[in-house]
């Protein structure tokens, strides 16, 4: 072999060796470009799928927010319905106390008046009335107490039977 197919040969094998080299670098090159690609796409993916999901929070937050909101006008106009209703039902109550009072006054009088006309007040006739001025005084019946009272007082003082009268056998 001489010299000159020496170099020739020598240049072949180079040129091969550059040119397996070069497909080995431009192979690399495109691997890393596709790599590089690749990551960039799943980045931009993930950043599109974080603010499709925080676009979902909000949405579900603003819903939720929506909910309480109506859920405390609700409760609002349901109290002050109730507010109404209570007042309401106070006036009702106190009316129903003032004429229950009145009523108890006046049966108490009436049935001082007849214990009085027979003469004497019963067992029973005394302690229907003392329920009657207990629950007058429960009631609060107390403005006119002083005569409620004398009223007491006045039942107090009859007898607990009646007078004995002589019949006309007893006299003959």
């Amino acid at each position: 072999m001489t010299l000159l197919e020496t170099v020739q040969l020598i240049s072949i094998i180079v040129t091969a060796v550059i040119a397996i080299l070069g497909v080995f670098g431009v192979s690399i090159y495109f691997a890393e470009r596709a790599r590089h690609k690749a990551g960039r796409k799943n980045r931009k993916e993930l950043e599109k799928e974080e603010a499709e999901k925080k676009e979902a929070e909000q949405k579900e937050a603003l819903k939720q927010q929506q909910y309480e909101n109506a859920l405390r006008a609700i409760i609002r106009e349901e109290n002050a319905s109730l507010k109404a209703d209570t007042k309401e039902i106070k006036k009702d109550l106190a009316d129903n106390t003032k004429g229950t009072v009145t009523i108890l006054r006046n049966d108490m009088k009436k049935s001082l008046d007849y214990c009085k006309r027979q003469g004497y007040a019963s067992a029973s006739d005394r302690a229907n009335w003392h329920e009657l001025y207990n629950t007058y005084g429960e009631l609060g019946g107390n403005h006119f107490k002083e005569f409620v009272d004398a009223w007491k007082d006045e039942l107090e003082a009859l007898p607990l039977k009646p007078k004995k009268t002589r019949t006309k056998k007893e006299d003959k």
